[in-house]
């Protein structure tokens, strides 16, 4: 995954016949419905640096959980696949928790729980690519709050005055 463009992704989640919610080249992100996939998983976000189009990071985003187990096994199917975490936080049982994996492919594993609200968090991050998507998404998270400020009478450029 380290070294996945966005195409190379698209044609992935085609073949898995993952259902489009959006891709579009004018975000950096491309999200999927993906409730089939696994027990509780709404969407699947993929975030890509302008620059490349390289694979940034890859967000399962879950149901809100009204019991803790979910995170304890949500870490067995990573475990199994990757080993033990280098990092952990928090407990398992209550609270919150976050547990990071390093991958040799300069890839990140990371999953999480918020607390009270139990909302669990599985994501990967491509730390080489990282910092400019990051900007990125940043960026493209203020474009509503300025469109907001603007003057809404105001008419489009291609409209004659």
């Amino acid at each position: 995954m380290s070294t996945a463009t966005r195409e190379d992704m698209r044609q992935a989640l085609r073949r898995e016949g993952l259902a489009v919610q959006r891709e579009d080249e004018a975000f950096s992100e491309d999200i999927y419905e993906a409730s089939n996939l696994m027990p509780g998983l709404l969407q699947l976000k993929f975030s890509y640096a302008r620059d490349g189009q390289k694979l940034a990071r890859v967000e399962y985003v879950f149901t809100t959980f009204s019991d803790n187990a979910h995170v304890g096994e949500l870490m067995t199917r990573i475990e199994s696949r990757f080993g033990r975490p280098q990092r952990v936080t928090g407990r398992e049982e209550s609270g919150p928790y976050h547990a990071v994996w390093r991958l040799p492919d300069q890839m990140e594993v990371f999953v999480g729980r918020e607390w009270p609200q139990k909302t669990t968090y599985l994501k990967f991050f491509n730390v080489s690519v990282l910092g400019q998507a990051s900007a990125d998404s940043e960026r493209e998270s203020l474009q509503p709050k300025m469109g907001k400020a603007q003057n809404i009478h105001a008419l489009p450029l291609w409209v004659a005055r």
